[in-house]
């Protein structure tokens, strides 16, 4: 009730709600309008023509007469009873279907009435009397009644309606609409389904739309005995915050579901309220946690039994160590051997996959990022609050040394553009060399400084 009331108290919502409702109420009364006054002209021209016309052209025009009003009088019942009142409850899902029903009513009663009066032929005792006709009509439109009726039902007690995510016979899909008939679903493969409503009635139907469009995602992921599980979850549930599609409220789960011949198993569940982004939030969470166990150093395990030998840093990259990449660094050039050890030491090598946040704005940190491959976006908000690349980082540029300088929070977001290589080193790392070499914080201030529009505002 709160949620309508802001809505409809909100000027624009309640403009656009009111002129959209004047259209459709008032457009079906022209026609009754203009049928009334089509049967105004022939009642005087009948009234006119009276004793002029021969008694043929008399009944012709009293025919007329008769026809125009009874249409004004049925489009006047219409719009009195369906047209007007359903255009303030059209969303609701029985409108449509409900509309066409009482129209087909309306429209076969006056049928009969005209044929009656204009045509002389009475079909109330064959309608009444002819039981074995009925039979034959009711039986060959078994099928069709069959969905007519279920379409009803699923009106009537909101089984689905448009807009809904369904499985209906094993066939999924968003609604696009409810006839009288068939129920249309658009799939994931973008190819429309026409169902029979009877098979709503006869067998099992999933919403996952209505009453709630929250759904829970699923994913199990093992990991190996070496690899605490609690860290495991600690990490998993970190991971699924930083998903935009996660829900806050309910908050992810992780539950440890057995122990497997070769690894621990758990089962990652995250809350979505839009069924259509299911695939999207399966795969970005499947690329995230490859990404993220690869910095955190957790193993998902083969099932297969094998001796593993494992390098210090990341495997798969440029066979340079870290303290080679880093003696290639200009402003490092000067420092000794015994520096670029005790700073490499520190080290140490992170992969970060294509769209992924390596800091957010605002985020405590005393960290400095070396691009060792890849490209890395800066990002910083406008006056609206929105994101915006202010800057494009490729490898040999660093950022973040600000935070490294002072320990301030986070002034820009970093986001990795593609796959890329990081080297990172906390303040620990440069503690000492800072101390004995007191020109290489100098120069490091000043390339913060001058260098890109990153540096220039402190990032």
């Amino acid at each position: 009730m709160l949620k309508f009331f802001v809505m409809v108290n909100h000027k624009p919502v309640l403009d656009n709600f009111k002129s959209s409702i004047e259209a459709s109420i008032w457009k079906p009364l022209l026609v009754v309008i203009l049928l009334f006054l089509i049967a105004v002209a022939f009642k005087i021209g009948l009234v006119v023509s009276q004793g002029i016309l021969p008694k043929q052209g008399e009944k012709i025009i009293n025919g007329a007469f008769i026809l125009f009003t009874t249409l004004g009088m049925v489009f006047f019942i219409r719009w009195f009873i369906v047209d007007a009142p359903f255009s303030l409850l059209r969303r609701f899902t029985i409108i449509p279907l409900l509309k066409t029903l009482i129209s087909l009513i309306l429209y076969f009663i006056t049928a009969i009435y005209l044929l009656h009066r204009l045509a002389g032929i009475d079909l109330t005792p064959l309608l009444t009397t002819s039981a074995v006709f009925t039979g034959i009509i009711a039986l060959s439109l078994q099928e069709t009644l069959k969905n007519l009726f279920t379409g009803i039902w699923i009106n009537t007690e909101r089984v689905v309606a448009k807009g809904d995510w369904v499985n209906i016979a094993g066939k999924e899909g968003r609604v696009m609409d409810v006839t009288w008939r068939t129920t249309r679903l658009l799939t994931f493969s973008n190819d429309y389904i026409y169902l029979p409503n009877k098979l709503l009635s006869e067998g099992h139907v999933d919403n996952y739309t209505y009453p709630s469009p929250h759904h829970v995602v699923e994913i199990d992921v093992g990991t190996s005995y070496k690899d605490p599980p609690n860290k495991v979850k600690d990490v998993l549930l970190q991971m699924a915050s930083e998903n935009p599609y996660v829900l806050k409220d309910p908050m992810p789960e992780v539950y440890l579901i057995t122990f497997g011949d070769f690894s621990i198993q758990q089962r990652l569940r995250v809350w979505i309220n839009d069924y259509g982004a299911l695939l999207k939030v399966r795969s970005d969470l499947h690329y995230s946690i490859w990404y993220t166990f690869k910095r955190n150093n957790i193993e998902i395990p083969f099932p297969i039994k094998t001796v593993y030998q494992y390098q210090l840093h990341a495997k798969g990259v440029a066979s340079d160590s870290v303290e080679v990449y880093l003696r290639r660094i200009d402003f490092l050039k000067p420092l000794a051997d015994e520096d670029i050890k005790k700073i490499s030491v520190m080290a140490r090598l992170e992969m970060y996959g294509e769209n992924e946040s390596i800091f957010k704005e605002g985020d405590k940190g005393d960290t400095c990022y070396f691009i060792k491959e890849g490209a890395v976006d800066i990002l910083f908000k406008d006056e609206l609050g929105r994101d915006g690349v202010v800057a494009t980082l490729g490898p040999g540029d660093f950022f973040g040394e600000m935070s490294l300088l002072t320990g301030e929070e986070r002034r820009a977001t970093a986001v990795a553009k593609k796959d890329s290589y990081l080297i990172i080193i906390d303040s620990r790392g440069f503690h000492g060399v800072f101390k004995k070499n007191p020109d290489l914080m100098e120069e490091l201030i000043r390339r913060s400084e001058n260098e890109g529009c990153f540096r220039s505002r402190n990032a």
